[in-house]
């Protein structure tokens, strides 16, 4: 009798999880960062799922892993409270509204394009306001010495200010500068680490292989499938599994990939239809990746509805399924090895980088939100444009929503809702 309501309080209490996924997928605008700042506020402070410092473990384990962040940061958090099901139905919770959203938009693309996009005009700043919070929060509470915060800085200043000076002489705004950033973090941490380590008892890891052998095997069939084969709904997902395996720095890599992909090898759309899917995924909660369902069922147009419905479902499919393999892969490995004495002592830096990287997301993100610029992302005020150059209305809205989630209890979600509504009203 007991076993089986220890067993009903645990599926409660994953429906729960679950809920609480969902509720977090409706109002995940602005990319991983945001995302990020959500799982923060959602399953951090208000619910208590993991600590701030899981979860900054978890963002840099999946920042150093090819694949969609933010996804497998959640997939992570899913396995943490219940295991590989729960994970796999977590991963599903999370991307069915972008999903659903994403397909109907690309069939119905026409007719509500521009009113959709300007109903969601202020939900950038509070976006931005929210991986602001997001990341002073973490640095306060998961940075203890000022080795940490000088660590944070640091990361801040590269990955922030000196992106684009610097650019030019190292390519800064490539991927592998976030990964980079994050094992400086680590080594430095290492070598300054001061603290007393526990004696480590060696243990026997037991390798989950199964996940890699399948990550592997998907992407050698799928390439060779995709060679022979003309059936465009196959195609479709061996080039999302390949860029799903091979894209670090999140979404925004992603999409010149894409653009290459289906617009000038393979055709299968317009640049301008291309284009108004990289818009409309912006303003849709959830991850960036599901830029894939919009493709998919855009590139099966002249098939009927049915063909782009399969066409969405398999791109869906083939850009999370090699990160969840890895992350399936990986997880229950850093679970047994986060107690070596090289990964306690480095991982204080990594976290420490990591605050510093959120922090910088929202500068940067604040950047085209805030002020106007001819070059999106420039760094130089001579590209900011002569009249009109500081959007006053945007800036006033995440200063009130900054200080609104320092001072007050509301949940994340009424935010969203209020921004759409004033976007609908205003």
């Amino acid at each position: 009798m007991a076993n089986k309501t220890s067993s009903s309080i645990k599926k409660i209490k994953r429906l729960i999880f679950l809920k609480d996924v969902f509720v977090v997928a409706l109002s995940a605008y602005g990319g991983p960062n945001m995302h990020m700042a959500l799982y923060q506020k959602r399953l951090v402070e208000e619910k208590n799922y993991l600590s701030n410092e899981e979860l900054l473990e978890l963002y840099s384990l999946c920042q150093m892993l090819p694949g969609p962040s933010s996804t497998q940061t959640l997939t992570s958090i899913g396995y943490k409270i219940g295991g590989p099901f729960l994970a796999f139905l977590t991963l599903l919770v999370w991307i069915l509204p972008a999903f659903i959203m994403l397909t109907l938009v690309a069939i119905f693309i026409g007719v509500y394009q521009d009113t959709m996009l300007n109903y969601l005009r202020y939900v950038q700043p509070v976006a931005v306001a929210f991986v602001l919070v997001a990341g002073i929060k973490m640095l306060n509470k998961a940075v203890k010495n000022r080795q940490g915060y000088l660590l944070a800085a640091m990361a801040f200043i590269v990955v922030a200010l000196l992106r684009h000076p610097l650019d030019t002489l190292v390519n800064m705004k490539t991927p592998w500068m976030f990964p980079v950033v994050l094992l400086l973090g680590g080594l430095f941490s290492y070598f300054d680490f001061k603290g007393k380590v526990e004696k480590y008892q060696p243990i026997t890891i037991k390798f989950p292989w199964r996940y890699l052998v399948a990550f592997i095997a998907v992407f050698v069939l799928a390439g060779i499938v995709g060679t022979i084969s003309s059936n465009r709904v196959i195609l479709l997902f061996e080039n999302c599994y390949r860029f799903g395996s091979l894209v670090f720095g999140g979404g925004n890599v992603l999409i010149p990939m894409m653009l290459e992909q289906f617009v000038h090898h393979n055709g299968y759309m317009t640049s301008e239809e291309f284009i108004n899917g990289v818009g409309l995924v912006q303003a849709i909660p959830g991850p960036i990746f599901t830029i894939a369902s919009y493709t998919g069922a855009t590139a099966m147009k002249g098939y009927g509805i049915l063909a782009q419905m399969f066409g969405s479902l398999s791109s869906t499919l083939g850009i999370f399924l090699p990160g969840s393999l890895l992350i399936f892969f990986v997880y229950p490995i850093w679970k047994q090895i986060k107690t070596h004495p090289i990964v306690v002592k480095a991982l204080p830096g990594v976290i420490a980088a990591s605050c510093g990287l959120v922090i910088a997301a929202a500068y940067l993100m604040f950047l085209p939100v805030g002020l106007n610029w001819v070059e999106e992302g420039s760094f130089y005020f001579t590209n900011l444009e002569s009249s009109n150059a500081i959007n006053y209305l945007e800036i006033a809205i995440i200063a009130v929503v900054g200080v609104l989630l320092f001072k007050t209890k509301l949940k994340s979600p009424w935010y969203i809702v209020v921004a759409i509504l004033c976007g609908v009203i205003i």
